[in-house]
């Protein structure tokens, strides 16, 4: 094994080791708080794409929190000749917008690990823009869909500490047009 690999592969198991150590004494039950989390992952279903993404969960009760999530999808970008002597240029690009609320029912136990599913819905925002230059002209054309979406999600949050930690979720969408997935991680900060 090449020296390098062993100190990554040390390195991993003494950090695991080091997080794992930590007191984290999770506020999972706690009411009157807030969960603001940021988190990247990927969509699938439309393609594969990187998606970027935040939330906020206020939880009321032991087992509710509603919550409210936005992410972003670049999806597609090419560039393309046209015309009769390919003399004509153009970039098409296009993104997906989701704005979505609902309720996540969380499962607490006595571990730092803290599981739910949730259920939502929210707006779907498919966004496109074709930019053209050739033959003495240039042209923009931006299109724009709004679907309505309903989802639904599986998840848990690892509390690191009383207040940090991390998460990761699946979400499946479903809307008129559309149905996909997005998988995400992230890290989150509970307040107060």
């Amino acid at each position: 094994m090449h020296y390098a690999a062993r100190g990554s592969v040390l390195f991993s198991v003494a950090a695991g080791l080091l997080i794992s150590s930590l007191p984290a004494h999770a506020q999972q039950t706690d009411t009157g708080v807030g969960i603001a989390a940021v988190s990247g992952g990927g969509i699938f279903g439309l393609g594969a794409h990187g998606s970027a993404g935040a939330s906020l969960t206020s939880p009321v009760s032991k087992y509710l929190a509603p919550f409210i999530d936005f992410s972003y999808s670049p999806l597609t970008s090419y560039a393309f000749t046209y015309g009769a002597n390919l003399t004509g240029k153009g970039l098409y690009t296009s993104s997906l917008l989701d704005v979505n609320g609902g309720l996540k029912i969380r499962f607490p136990n006595k571990s730092d690990w803290v599981p739910y599913i949730g259920l939502g819905a929210g707006l779907l925002r498919l966004s496109s823009s074709t930019y053209t230059s050739g033959f003495s002209t240039t042209a923009t054309v931006n299109r724009s869909n709004n679907d309505l979406a309903g989802n639904a999600s599986a998840g848990a949050l690892y509390y690191v500490t009383q207040h940090v930690g991390f998460g990761m979720e699946l979400k499946g969408y479903m809307a008129q047009h559309n149905r996909f997935g997005r998988v995400s991680a992230g890290v989150f900060y509970q307040f107060p």
